[in-house]
């Protein structure tokens, strides 16, 4: 399982570490409601906490991402995550199609880290 992060989308991730330093994990949100699996969204979060639930990574071109290993099922083999500037939206599609069409960052507290920086 690979996921391609292109340069947009890689400048993006930058903005917000410069606005909040922590380490780039993939996170599957599944507490949005019902606490089913299938029930979520994936999302990025800059952390500076250790979270057991990290329990394994992803290769991407940022190196390997920390993630929930249980949440991998919902995941393509080859993926892809990309900036679209007419949207200010991180996208992350799949061989399948599009998983989540507005990746949020977010910090420890679940709180996004930037909304309207462009």
């Amino acid at each position: 399982m690979f996921l391609e992060i292109t340069e947009a989308a890689q400048q993006r991730i930058s903005k917000a570490q410069t606005l909040n330093p922590g380490k780039l994990v993939v996170y599957y949100e599944s507490r949005i409601g019902c606490i089913c699996g299938n029930n979520g969204i994936f999302t990025l979060k800059l952390t500076q906490q250790e979270d057991p639930e990290l329990d394994t990574t992803l290769a991407s071109s940022l190196g390997d991402l920390p993630i929930q290993g249980w949440s991998l099922d919902f995941l393509d083999e080859q993926l892809t995550l990309n900036y679209q500037k007419e949207k200010n939206t991180l996208v992350l599609k799949g061989a399948s199609g599009l998983i989540n069409p507005n990746v949020l960052i977010t910090d420890d507290t679940g709180s996004s880290v930037f909304l309207a920086v462009r």
